[in-house]
């Protein structure tokens, strides 16, 4: 279990660094054409394309994963807290399952149309040059999936007890995520 937490770990940990990468490249062309365009009058060619296309996509849907290892997504937990350790855990576990079941099935649903897409080699024309944009229909698959695995990981992690190699925060831990226990106004 703690090896696939490892392997699980490094594919979050290289997705969300993509992710970065990609939205240090969009900060640089969007800076350089704005430069040019007022500069010299002469925009960068395709930067619309890029950045809605590609680096947008790869921004907001790599790093899916990251959320739910750090624990991170939005939460209501008006009465999770009052729970026993043991109903927060199975409360939790149930969660996992279900949302790893939609995850699942959304990068499922998603790699046929990426598929799709990829057949018919979908495209964009701006300024007479044809730019293919189906590789990015790739990337919600692969985001939506690895969220579907860090969550099937950390359901089986509730159902066994065995400890995990993943770094993720355990379903009944009552602090904040990131904050020290016991030490509730931390950091505010």
């Amino acid at each position: 279990m703690t090896l696939l937490g490892r392997i699980l770990s490094w594919a979050v940990t290289a997705s969300t660094m993509v992710g970065a990468v990609a939205v240090i490249l969009m900060m640089l062309q969007i800076v350089a054409d704005v430069l040019l365009k007022n500069i010299l009058s002469w925009p960068l060619p395709l930067t619309s394309i890029f950045v809605a296309n590609y680096y947008m996509v790869i921004a907001a849907y790599l790093p899916l994963a990251l959320t739910e290892k750090l624990a991170r997504h939005i939460s209501v937990e008006i009465l999770f807290r009052y729970l026993s350790a043991r109903w927060q855990r199975w409360v939790g576990g149930t969660v996992c399952l279900f949302a790893g079941i939609v995850a699942a099935g959304i990068a499922w649903e998603l790699w046929f149309e990426a598929m799709k897409r990829a057949r018919a080699g979908t495209f964009i024309v701006e300024q007479s040059i044809v730019m293919p944009i189906w590789p990015t229909y790739f990337v919600l698959p692969v985001g939506f999936g690895l969220l579907a695995l860090v969550l099937f990981y950390r359901f089986a992690g509730t159902v066994t007890g065995l400890a995990g190699g993943l770094g993720e925060v355990p379903l009944d831990d009552d602090s904040i995520p990131g904050e020290q226990a016991g030490d509730s106004h931390a950091g505010r």
